[in-house]
């Protein structure tokens, strides 16, 4: 009796790792997230973006509490980039919204977005999703709004792909 106990016992020891390993390793693997082919498509298409504009800036990709996950600052950009595209990819990633909203709303006299902590309000800045779950963000920063939105632009289509 003792042996069919231990064989028994051994079978289901088994079959429980089997089914721990299994429904952790199917749980990590079902959440979406950026991995690294993610963040160079992004990062090259703002950099491409950039050369078309003639311009220098920074791009930070980051993951989905803000976190850097690439950064990027260009030679020549200018100083100040880098701490606002750091910035930018927090508060797109934080509000999981465009950070245009915010400097819209600015420009329509809603100061009060200013007092609200982490709220980047300048163009550049734009969350990722798969499907309807956050898994990252993107901005730059350059000298010039309008390259700041076609550049995070572009780096969203390539994500998008």
């Amino acid at each position: 009796m003792f042996p069919i106990f231990r064989i028994g016992s051994l079978f289901f020891s088994l079959c429980m790792m089997v089914f721990c390993l299994t429904s952790s390793a199917y749980a990590i693997s079902r959440r979406p997230a950026l991995d690294d082919e993610d963040v160079i498509k992004i990062s090259n298409a703002a950099r491409d973006s950039f050369a078309k504009s003639h311009i220098h800036g920074c791009i930070v990709v980051a993951d989905e509490d803000g976190m850097p996950l690439f950064v990027l600052r260009q030679a020549d950009a200018v100083a100040n980039c880098l701490s606002s595209a750091l910035a930018k990819a927090k508060s797109a990633a934080l509000f999981q919204s465009d950070t245009n909203n915010a400097y819209v709303s600015l420009m329509k006299g809603e100061t009060h977005e200013l007092a609200v902590p982490d709220l980047s309000a300048n163009p550049g800045g734009l969350p990722l999703f798969v499907g309807k779950r956050l898994v990252g963000s993107v901005a730059v920063s350059t000298p010039d709004g309008n390259a700041d939105l076609a550049a995070v632009r572009a780096g969203l289509a390539a994500f998008e792909k």
